[in-house]
């Protein structure tokens, strides 16, 4: 048996850890479960796509933290963890509660409905832009929740 190396939320090495994961797409289950030109779309979204991301984690006490995501022609390229009170500058800022985030990566959460239902806000950003690549957006939260992540 192979223990599976789990990390910090909010960590450095968890931010790392998520932009790999993010970067290498969704997985083969995943694939097998929607059709071609679905994740012909996706590609076709991907290429191109040279925006930054900041998904926040809004605390009780409304204080915020973000993982940030750099793309660069479809690669995420980078990542950083923002502390609260930091400036972020992101092209789109999407912000959930901590609860959100810990029902997130307990897999309790539809990826859709999180976005639709305003679990995840997009706060900052050109809307029709955003939501042009939604389902990129979707799919790169997919990936995201296979990260094995601890809440401690």
């Amino acid at each position: 048996m192979t223990a599976v190396q789990t990390y910090r939320f909010l960590s450095a090495e968890w931010a790392e850890a998520a932009r790999d994961r993010i970067d290498r797409g969704p997985s083969e289950e995943t694939l097998a479960r929607k059709q071609d030109s679905y994740w012909e779309w996706i590609a076709a979204t991907r290429g191109p796509y040279s925006f930054t991301w900041a998904l926040g984690v809004q605390e009780r006490d409304g204080s915020t933290s973000y993982l940030q995501l750099t793309w660069r022609e479809g690669e995420c390229a980078a990542a950083e963890i923002i502390a609260p009170g930091e400036p972020v500058a992101a092209d789109f800022v999407i912000v959930g509660t901590r609860d959100t985030w810990r029902q997130f990566f307990a897999g309790q959460l539809n990826h859709q409905r999180m976005v639709v239902d305003k679990q995840l806000r997009l706060v900052r950003g050109d809307a029709l832009v955003f939501f042009r690549g939604v389902f990129f957006f979707i799919e790169s939260l997919a990936a995201l929740e296979l990260v094995p992540t601890s809440f401690d």
